[in-house]
């Protein structure tokens, strides 16, 4: 557009704005018809005179020289830096031992973000029922019963979030089947029994759908059978294999390819293999991995980019494989030397900035390694 016809623009509009305004009322007078028409067209014939001044001086510039009247400025925005939600540094490390407790469990202890703040929380079976210390991010807090009395699992216990509602729930697997005690934020409430079923091999509890609950899966001599979580109950199992598949050693169900579902891990003698999840059944099994664990295989999000790493408790540390989304990288030793859990080891984010943590449960208490 040239500068000619930005000031006729201009002077249309600042006789628009200026009757717009109200400065020039009309009324039922003459005299006032006669003092606004007499303005408007002094208005105008300013314009006119700003229009052949612009275009004369317009065509008296060299073509390279700026316009004599600049547009108003643009204001400026912040860098993009400082606009966009801060990244997660990824984790490299395991940092040094922290002490968080100094207690035990009577029965099995576990970790899972019960309270819906984003940590893991140490939950601890004893024979008075279920205790729930929160994280603090730095530490355990007092530790409370959320059953209010003794319970039991004839089968399993279980800590995810099958609702959805981000706290993690207490599944128990009895005999009679799956009991859902959802967590309140700070209590389990009352026994929801959600199917009637069993599993032949093992029962796992993962979001494999994607839709933020955990679904249930049962490892059946047919196969993987999946029973997708509704919020209030399990769906009808559909198999998500098609045929019987086995593990040799472990199976396992987390997001591994990071597109928030959780797919199915096999570790089998040759290696690890991975069946991706598409939310509706598991893919052809990848190999990702060609070796296995001295000690202990695990699957978390330890270095903080949403995927699942493999994690290898060896003679020699806890190695790390990060996982690309389609393979798993080179190991790297994050403890830099030998470690040991003398009852259990657990990968949890217990500091709640997104990393899973190492917690080493050993006979002097619970011992939390943070990911940095």
């Amino acid at each position: 557009m040239t500068n000619y016809s930005k000031y006729h623009i201009f002077a249309v509009f600042f006789i628009l704005l200026f009757l717009a305004s109200g400065c020039i009322t009309i009324n039922e007078k003459d005299s006032n018809v006669s003092e606004a028409t007499q303005m408007a067209f002094e208005l105008t014939k300013m314009a006119f005179e700003m229009e052949v001044n612009a275009a004369t001086s317009e065509a008296m510039q060299p073509a390279q020289e700026q316009p004599a009247v600049q547009e108003a400025p643009q204001v400026q925005q912040p860098p993009a830096a400082q606009v966009q939600a801060p990244s997660i540094a990824p984790a490299t490390s395991f940092g040094v031992p922290q002490k968080w407790h100094g207690g035990s469990c009577n029965v099995a202890c576990y970790f899972a973000d019960v309270t819906g703040d984003g940590k893991a929380d140490f939950i601890a079976h004893d024979n008075g029922g279920i205790f729930v210390l929160p994280s603090t991010g730095t530490g355990f807090g007092q530790h409370t019963n959320w059953t209010g009395g003794p319970v039991s699992c004839n089968n399993e216990c279980y800590f995810e979030d099958v609702t959805g509602d981000g706290k993690a729930d207490f599944i128990a697997y009895d005999n009679d089947g799956i009991w859902i005690l959802p967590s309140t934020g700070s209590s389990f409430g009352t026994p929801e029994k959600w199917s009637g079923g069993a599993c032949n091999v093992a029962c796992y509890f993962a979001d494999a759908t994607g839709d933020g609950k955990a679904d249930f899966i049962a490892h059946d001599n047919g196969g993987i059978f999946v029973m997708p979580s509704t919020g209030t109950g399990f769906e009808t199992h559909t198999n998500w294999t098609g045929g019987p598949v086995s593990c040799n050693n472990e199976c396992y169900f987390e997001d591994a390819t990071g597109d928030g579902k959780a797919d199915f891990i096999a570790y089998d003698n040759d290696g690890i293999w991975v069946l991706p999840s598409t939310g509706s059944s598991f893919s052809a099994p990848e190999k990702w991995h060609g070796g296995r664990c001295n000690v202990g295989c695990y699957f978390e999000d330890v270095t903080g980019n949403g995927k699942a790493d493999f994690i290898a408790h060896d003679n020699g540390g806890i190695f790390v494989l990060p996982s690309t989304g389609i393979g798993f990288a080179l190991h790297t030793n994050w403890t830099g030397g030998p470690v040991s859990c003398n009852n259990e080891c657990y990968f949890e984010d217990a500091t709640g900035d997104g990393k899973a943590d190492f917690i080493a449960y050993d006979n002097d208490g619970i011992w939390v390694l943070p990911a940095q």
